[in-house]
């Protein structure tokens, strides 16, 4: 089906991994994306709101500034990638776990409620993210801070510093315990560990709402056609690592057909039932935006206004999806430019409906199946 601009199949089972599922990767992740635009710009009407409050209280009787009027320009944010030293004898289990509890540990306790104090963190929203290369597994966090104020040359360098070296001390911590012979050496050194940027205003927090939450290894230049169904467009290659989805390709990084599946089944063992992106507590409730779990987003995108355009059955699907799965993107693209017949090509076996089929399915007077019938 197609909304006109962006085609998706209907019908089909949606497991809700965000992890190991291109489809509901890409799914997921671009309504999360969007949970963190909105969260954005309700981060900037409040401080436009609080910067208005103060002006008027100062200015009695004066017409507000037009500047005051528009969120546009407001919105601190501090936005940042956390990583640790990796190398290929260390098992994704313990560098994800020295990650995922590394940042646990990083945001809890007295010093981080100092931190929030002193550098005025709203709260953040974190991201996981998994490539693989030359130097084994690299997971590493990305992060956006919501701040309610501007943080001077100073306050940066300090907030960078508390970070990297609180940063440093978590994540060794939590490998010490993998280890009976020794341990691994993941603590980053000050040049890699953390890279951070300070942003201002609306559309700098947007961006990095992309980002945090972007598909593994896409820096956003495919179609979201793409980005559902096609986890080989990616440009990870150019740089010699991987995002996982790219493992599942024949030749990737020359490795051979065991050597990918041993590497895809240890990403989907060491990632089953962790959370990928989260929220500081309360930070969902303060900016107004719902809580659903990756499995309700999932379910909750299939249920987006759109006209079918061709129905296909099951059986094709299914024999298309396991001997030539590549033909689903190009179906795809075919329906994002509305082209039925070349779906039709590419799936045959099923009907291309008219207006009035499209609008009887639309409006619950006929059911997906039903007009499979009239193929002779």
């Amino acid at each position: 089906m197609t909304d006109g601009q962006k085609a998706r199949y209907t019908g089909t089972m949606l497991c809700g991994s965000i992890w190991a599922c291109p489809i509901c990767s890409a799914i997921i992740r671009h309504e999360r994306a969007h949970e963190v635009e909105l969260a954005v710009g309700k981060h900037a009407e409040k401080l436009r709101r609080r910067a208005a409050d103060q002006w008027l209280k100062e200015h009695e009787g004066e017409r507000l500034p037009a500047r005051l009027t528009v969120p546009n320009d407001f919105g601190f944010y501090a936005f940042g990638t956390l990583t640790l030293r990796h190398d290929r004898s260390m098992p994704l289990a313990m560098t994800l776990d020295a990650i995922l509890r590394g940042w646990s540990k990083l945001i809890n306790g007295k010093p981080w409620k100092k931190a929030v104090e002193r550098w005025s963190i709203r709260g953040f929203v974190r991201a996981i993210e998994v490539t693989y290369g030359k130097n084994g597994w690299h997971p590493h966090i990305h992060f956006v801070a919501f701040l309610d104020s501007e943080l001077d040359a100073a306050q940066q360098v300090e907030l960078h510093s508390w970070l990297l070296n609180r940063w440093r001390g978590m994540v060794e911590r939590v490998a010490e315990e993998y280890r009976a012979d020794g341990k691994y050496n993941v603590a980053p050194n000050d040049e890699h560990g953390l890279d951070l940027q300070f942003k201002i205003g609306m559309d700098a927090g947007k961006s990095a709402a992309e980002y945090v939450t972007k598909v593994q290894g896409d820096k956003g230049q495919v179609t979201l056609s793409q980005e559902i169904a096609r986890g080989d467009i990616k440009n990870g290659r150019s740089s010699g690592s991987v995002n996982p989805f790219q493992l599942l390709d024949k030749g990737c990084l020359g490795l051979t057909d065991f050597q990918r599946m041993d590497l895809w089944l240890e990403y989907w063992q060491a990632t089953l039932r962790r959370r990928c992106i989260t929220w500081s507590r309360g930070l969902k409730k303060d900016m107004e935006v719902e809580e659903l779990e990756d499995q309700e987003l999932a379910e909750k995108a299939d249920e987006i206004p759109g006209l079918v355009g061709y129905v296909v059955p099951n059986r094709v699907y299914r024999r298309v999806r396991k001997e030539t799965p590549e033909l689903l993107a190009d179906a795809l693209e075919a329906a994002e430019h509305e082209d039925w017949q070349e779906v039709a090509r590419l799936l045959p076996g099923g009907v291309i409906l008219n207006d009035e089929q499209q609008d009887m399915i639309a409006d619950g007077d006929a059911k997906l199946g039903d007009f499979l019938s009239v193929i002779v």
